[in-house]
């Protein structure tokens, strides 16, 4: 079954989905109308762009493009990652945060696509831009939970990290319970997703590859393989971005800079 191709103008009759949530809006002063249409058009052209561009990425399927194409997502994703992070000198964080997640989505994409869907061609864009797009946005959201309850959890509780230290525990010891409750704490929105997924919500991947034809028990596989490569990738990027940071917020005493907090 070929997928139902829509015009322009029956993805115009669509926008007015929103007149009514709009009205909602206005009508209890939210006085979030600008947003929204600020939000819909950059999601609008952003798309477009994505799409277009995709379309080129597609016929040209160069590994190296693809590579640097993965390399601007990281980079991007790290910015909104940082943007998000409630602490002071987040941007003094920007290369660890960097290389954490990059070579999580490296090491994530090298073991699905070649060893897990053996592609063909190293890098296919067709899977690999897609896989890791899904991957990273859930990196993106982890990595802000992590990093932002490692620290300030860190920071309410300074006295039983030295209290550790002091008792003869190495920094990495003293951190253990520290890091034990950041990862906790990133991976349990994944973690409710996969619990529930198929019974309360069909994901968007696995509804796109029925929507084309694709036979539901193969969107099944492929959404399986997905919320694997999610799960391991965001907790792997976790740990990395935690650790990568790690290295420039300690001094030489195992303290760590007081100045990546807000006041």
């Amino acid at each position: 079954m070929d997928i139902i191709e829509l015009s322009w103008l029956q993805l115009s009759i669509g926008f007015l989905s929103l007149l009514i949530p709009a009205a909602i809006l206005w009508w209890y002063k939210t006085g979030l109308n600008r947003q929204l249409a600020v939000a819909t058009i950059r999601m609008t052209l952003q798309l477009l762009f994505v799409g277009y561009y995709l379309e080129y990425l597609f016929e040209l399927d160069n590994a190296w493009i693809n590579l640097a194409w993965i390399m601007i997502m990281v980079i991007v994703a790290d910015f909104a990652t940082l943007g998000r992070a409630d602490l002071q000198s987040k941007w003094s964080l920007a290369v660890p945060v960097f290389g954490a997640t990059f070579i999580g989505i490296i090491l994530i994409d090298l073991f699905f696509l070649e060893f897990v869907i053996q592609l063909d061609t190293f890098l296919e864009a067709q899977y690999a831009i897609p896989i890791t797009g899904m991957v990273l946005g859930n990196c993106l959201r982890s990595n802000v939970i992590g990093i932002n309850d490692f620290y300030y959890n860190l920071k309410e509780n300074r006295e039983r990290y030295r209290f550790f230290l002091a008792s003869g525990a190495s920094r990495s010891e003293a951190l253990f319970p520290f890091f034990q409750r950041a990862l906790k704490r990133s991976a349990n929105p994944t973690l409710a997703s996969m619990a529930t997924i198929g019974l309360v919500s069909l994901p968007g991947m696995m509804t796109g590859q029925i929507l084309s034809g694709s036979s539901p028990l193969t969107a099944i596989q492929y959404q399986i393989m997905i919320m694997l490569a999610i799960f391991s990738g965001t907790i792997f990027s976790v740990f990395l971005a935690i650790r990568f940071c790690n290295l420039t917020v300690f001094d030489k005493n195992d303290m760590p800079d007081t100045s990546i907090y807000k006041d």
